[in-house]
């Protein structure tokens, strides 16, 4: 749409013939509209506290004990629930090892690939698994 232009074209799609119609529009109209958005500061304090969560972890290189306290982070935060959490927070492997890194958001990403190709997601357990890596993918972008 043309904002210095005072003739806009407009489709109406519940026209029998569809044709377009002519519209005079008053600049001074297209000129005016306009929206102000304030951010409360529990957005702000919200999104600060997104942004260190972000920051401080590397989804794609974390140890099993990172990714424990990244997940308690965002579940204290009030950003997941207490089933993504538990997700989150499952051992990457049997071993013992809480301190070697490894690729969580990946990792999660094959493992519910492989545990979905064998049927073993219930529509909600399917859900709860893919909000999880959501988060993590979500994390991974936000980070600067």
């Amino acid at each position: 749409m043309n904002v210095n232009s005072t003739h806009h074209t407009i489709y109406a799609p519940h026209t029998p013939s569809s044709k377009p119609l002519d519209v005079a529009v008053p600049k001074s109209t297209m000129q005016s509209a306009s929206t102000q958005v304030q951010i409360s500061d529990n957005a702000k304090h919200a999104q600060e506290k997104w942004q260190s969560i972000a920051n401080q972890y590397d989804v794609h290189n974390i140890s099993d004990a990172e990714s424990a306290s990244m997940s308690r982070e965002l579940f204290d935060a009030g950003f997941i629930n207490t089933t993504q959490m538990m997700i989150m927070m499952a051992p990457s492997s049997m071993d013992g090892s809480q301190l070697k890194k490894h690729d969580l958001l990946n990792d999660m990403k094959h493992t519910f690939k492989l545990s979905n190709a064998l049927g073993g997601h219930s529509h909600t357990s399917k859900n709860a698994y893919l909000s999880a890596i959501n988060i993590l993918e979500r994390l991974n972008t936000s980070r600067t």
